[in-house]
Order: C-alpha cells, then structure tokens, then sequence
C-alpha cells in the first residue's frame, strides 16, 4: 500500500495537517473541519495510500514556509503541490493560485477565470473542497458584496489572514486608486471599495460599471466604512 506521510502541526490560526506524497505536498488543512473525512477519504482513494504519521523533506521545507508566511515574511510558496480531484477543481485551484497575496477574488470571478460563469456555486464547492489551504489561497475569496463567506478554518481566522496579508501590501494613494477603477481586475478587491456619493453605491476595484468623475468618488478600506458615506453636498 501507498503511504501519505502527515504530521499535525500547531500554528497562530490553529493546529493543521500536512501531508505528502512522492516528495509533493498533497494536504495542508485544518485539522478540525467539518470536512475533514470527507477531504482525508478523496485523498486517500485518489492516491490509492493510506496515512503514516511520520515527517519528510517537504513536510519539513512546508512547515518552515508557513512560519514565514504567518510572521509576514513570505507571500509565495515554493513547494511541489499534487493536487488530488477531479479536472474541473483542479481548474478551479489552480485559477485560485493566480489571486494575488493581499488581494481577494469572488466565486463569480473565479467561474469566469475558468471560462463558466454558470457555474458559481460548483465553484462554490471547489473551493471548500481545496486541501491545499493557504498554498491555494481560497481565503482570499470574498462575497460579491464585499462581506466575509465561509471558510473551513472559521471566520475569524480568514479575516486575520486576509488583514496579515493586506497589512504588508503596498499602500495606493487615492488617485492610484482611482486610476485603477475599471480595469476589470481583481487584484485590489477587498483591499479597497469606491463609494460614488451622487448615486450611492459602492463597487470593488475590478466593477466593470462606467467610471465616475474622479470628485464623485471616496474610497475606503472595508464595506463596514461606508456607511459614514456623506451626503452629496
């Protein structure tokens, strides 16, 4: 029988398992998930191996990097990752690993970054499905509305990494900012939101809606802020 080497490791967000498989790493997860038999048994039977306690070269180099990661000291990985699933969350994890540190996508993007954008919630599913955590960042998938979703290490651990990460980006000024409206990029969403105040809407940075006059926009750090948005005076 095939063997998967895993070590349990206590971290700040929590204790993870870790786990690889001829010499890449397979499974970096929260040990205490609702899914946590469900992503072991996919594991498992993908790979055709059983589970062994016992530590190896990648768990090593992986518990070093997450250190790193979690002091602020590092925004990429490099390890060898085998992703065990099928072909359309494979597509999904891997469009996942293209949201930049510090920055946050939605499930909607994330569907028309793999060219189907019907298919919101199976990619809903893939990423709760991910196995891989922090390494395929789905922590930095937010709500189309800017709000918090779920997250298989809990809430208030998703906003401490999205905040860790945020914290140690470069800071824009509001005219890059406003520059940067329209783009249709992803890669400030959830680090910022435009309010426009002659129509009262907010957007993230990547809405594709038609850019407002630059005296007409405010910017803000999170959702929560814009409800002091003032008056049009």
């Amino acid at each position: 029988m095939n063997q998967i080497n895993i070590q349990y490791y206590k971290t700040k967000i929590g204790e993870l398992i870790i786990g690889s498989f001829d010499g890449s790493l397979c499974l970096l997860d929260f040990r205490y998930r609702k899914m946590r038999t469900t992503v072991d048994n996919r594991i498992r039977n993908g790979l055709k191996a059983e589970f062994v306690e016992q530590d190896d070269e990648v768990l090593i180099k992986a518990k070093k990097q997450l250190d790193e990661y979690l002091n602020g000291n590092r925004r990429e990985f490099n390890i060898p990752l085998l992703m065990v699933g099928t072909d359309f969350q494979k597509s999904v994890w891997n469009a996942l690993m293209k949201v930049s540190y510090g920055a946050t996508s939605t499930y909607l993007q994330l569907a028309k970054n793999i060219d189907n954008e019907k298919a919101v919630r199976a990619v809903a599913n893939a990423n709760g499905a991910n196995s891989i955590g922090l390494i395929i960042p789905c922590h930095r998938i937010i709500g189309s509305d800017g709000e918090l979703v779920g997250y298989g290490g809990g809430l208030p651990v998703k906003k401490r990494l999205l905040k860790l990460e945020q914290s140690n980006t470069v800071v824009l000024s509001d005219d890059e900012k406003y520059n940067f409206i329209g783009s249709r990029d992803a890669r400030y969403d959830g680090v910022f939101f435009t309010a426009v105040k002659t129509t009262g809407v907010y957007c993230l940075p990547s809405c594709s809606v038609k850019k407002p006059n630059r005296e007409h926009v405010i910017f803000y750090n999170t959702k929560r802020n814009f409800q002091d948005l003032p008056e049009e005076g």
